[in-house]
């Protein structure tokens, strides 16, 4: 029998602790399958949920950046389930601004029950303009990425 190769999900560095965003959701009857638990695609479903509260607590929105000419297309993604969820479960997303480079950015994600990490992943986002050719991500957008939630007043 061969072993398994390590994960890329294995244990990292952990992130500064001002790039880490915490989102609380209830699990709907309707993310449920019939076995009673989530249904494992809509674990990518909390993702953007929590990248996308991640990125609004820093002040950065998506339609900002698309007035802008700015997309951010998922264009790899990563997922280790662990335990299941079920209906009704307040689950908390966990997410990491983990790394960005001049065109992308990776997004780390951890689903919780209390202390039970549910299911673990990544995604790799990459900036493109509206022709979809990659493109540098703006400097004052690089800047956002890189510092710590606004005060909850100043959340859009």
């Amino acid at each position: 029998m061969t072993a398994r190769p390590p994960s890329r999900l294995a244990a990292r560095e952990p992130a500064p602790p001002h790039l880490v965003s915490n989102l609380e959701l209830r699990v709907r009857f309707r993310e449920t399958d019939l076995m009673g638990i989530v249904h494992h695609a809509n674990y990518l479903t909390y993702f953007e949920a929590g990248r996308v509260d991640w990125l609004r607590k820093r002040g950065l929105y998506y339609d900002t950046w698309i007035q802008q000419g700015i997309h951010l297309p998922v264009v790899e993604t990563r997922l280790r389930y662990k335990k299941a969820a079920k209906f009704d479960d307040v689950i908390v997303i966990e997410t990491t601004c983990a790394s960005v480079t001049r065109v992308t950015m990776r997004f780390d994600y951890r689903v919780l029950r209390g202390p039970d990490v549910l299911c673990e992943g990544e995604t790799l986002l990459a900036c493109v303009g509206d022709d979809l050719a990659p493109t540098r991500i703006p400097p004052l957008m690089a800047e956002v990425l890189a510092r710590a939630e606004l005060p909850p007043a100043e959340w859009k």
